[in-house]
């Protein structure tokens, strides 16, 4: 199966306790068939700020 997240925050979660980074993140999303992600952000500076902690990566598009 292939499955889409077509709404999620990746600059918002828990880096602190619940994830380590974005690769573990999106390793957690595809170990469930979750294979693209489309990251929201909700400001300007805050698209910017999630371009440079995603990166540019195929599995994920922003907007």
């Amino acid at each position: 199966m292939f499955l889409v997240d077509s709404h999620c925050h990746l600059d918002g979660l828990d880096y602190q306790t619940l994830h380590k980074n974005v690769d573990d993140v999106l390793a957690k999303a595809a170990a469930r068939d979750v294979k693209f992600c489309l990251a929201v952000a909700t400001t300007l500076p805050g698209y910017r700020s999630m371009r440079e902690l995603v990166g540019t990566r195929d599995n994920v598009v922003f907007s």
